[in-house]
């Protein structure tokens, strides 16, 4: 076997980027969908349930991710933050083709990888307490900047902008700590302590509304709590349900979607640019749009991975990548 290939795949990896790719679109189609006049009451309220948590998912694996492939590289080749710095350049250069080809209404995430994969190479030498100290700074920055928002009126620019930059960085840098902490190692052994931060988690989400009504409480300080609290209440439930065995095969159509998850991200918008054509001539329920192009791509996942070892994309960025041939066909 290839040695660029020769690795051991953490299939709880894919899971949860089958189900952020679930939930991406669900957001994505609402808002393209909008924009083409097409509105879904029930739609709407899914829209305003799981707008914004589920990219913070992405952003948690893409700093595993990370963490992974400088991990691995260090074993096949001495200059691995060559690899790492072409890795993120040709995800920056796919980032700006799909932002080309996007529909109106989807924020590319593949721009902001790149970028956010500057900043984690710094840390890349770091011991993990240190990178978990830089982890936790960055959240209660983001936090606090937050809050100082105003209650009323418009948002303040250079805050909102300092509280998005450090929370995506947070959530980035919390992936590759967690790897560097071989958090995904031997789950079943750390059962009882994500049952109990799953625990806290939900207690802390409805407490979040009671407190509410006792003080003001600035919007973008209520966002960002419910960012963090809800997406890792989806983790950590996703972390517990996928212990069972059963689990794992019902939602095995999911790791397929999860494991080509960069060639499903793109293809998603492709598949949104033809159905708000479509729609224009043939009145389409949105959440019915959702289901069908989740429905394409799973089942063309499903296919595609019968023949080959990874999806087009994921393909081409190990070519540019490792600037060589890997081997696809199983």
């Amino acid at each position: 076997m290839n040695k660029l290939n020769a690795y051991i795949r953490i299939d709880t990896m894919d899971y949860l980027r089958g189900f952020a790719l679930l939930g991406v679109l669900l957001v994505n189609s609402y808002q393209v969908m909008n924009n083409v006049g097409v509105y879904n009451e029930f739609h709407d309220e899914l829209y305003s349930i799981f707008n914004r948590k589920f990219y913070p998912i992405l952003f948690f694996l893409f700093g595993f991710g990370s963490y992974l492939f400088m991990n691995r590289s260090k074993q096949k080749t001495k200059n691995r933050y060559l690899l790492f710095l072409r890795r993120i350049g040709f995800l920056f250069v796919l980032g700006l083709i799909h932002i080309f080809y996007a529909p109106s209404g989807i924020n590319d995430v593949l721009m902001l990888y790149a970028v956010l994969g500057l900043f984690i190479a710094m840390f890349f030498k770091c011991n993990k307490w240190n990178n978990l100290i830089v982890t936790i700074t960055l959240i209660v920055l983001s936090i606090v900047t937050a809050f100082c928002q105003p209650v009323y009126g418009e948002r303040i620019v250079w805050l909102e902008l300092l509280s998005n930059i450090s929370k995506w960085l947070s959530l980035v840098m919390l992936g590759f700590t967690m790897g560097q902490f071989k958090f995904f190692e031997n789950i079943y052994g750390k059962l009882k302590y994500i049952s109990i931060f799953l625990i806290v988690t939900i207690f802390a989400f409805p407490s979040l509304f009671y407190i509410q009504k006792l003080i003001v409480i600035t919007p973008a300080g209520h966002e960002i709590l419910e960012d963090y609290i809800v997406s890792s209440m989806i983790i950590s439930s996703l972390l517990i349900i996928l212990q069972s065995d059963k689990a794992k095969v019902i939602f095995s159509p999911i790791k397929y979607y999860g494991q080509m998850s960069l060639t499903n991200y793109l293809a998603q918008s492709v598949l949104l640019i033809v159905f708000s054509l479509i729609i224009g001539s043939v009145p389409i329920n949105s959440l019915i749009i959702c289901f069908i192009i989740h429905t394409i791509l799973i089942v063309f996942s499903i296919i595609w991975l019968r023949f080959f070892n990874m999806g087009p994309a994921e393909l081409l960025l190990r070519y540019f990548t490792y600037w060589g041939k890997i081997p696809n066909k199983k």
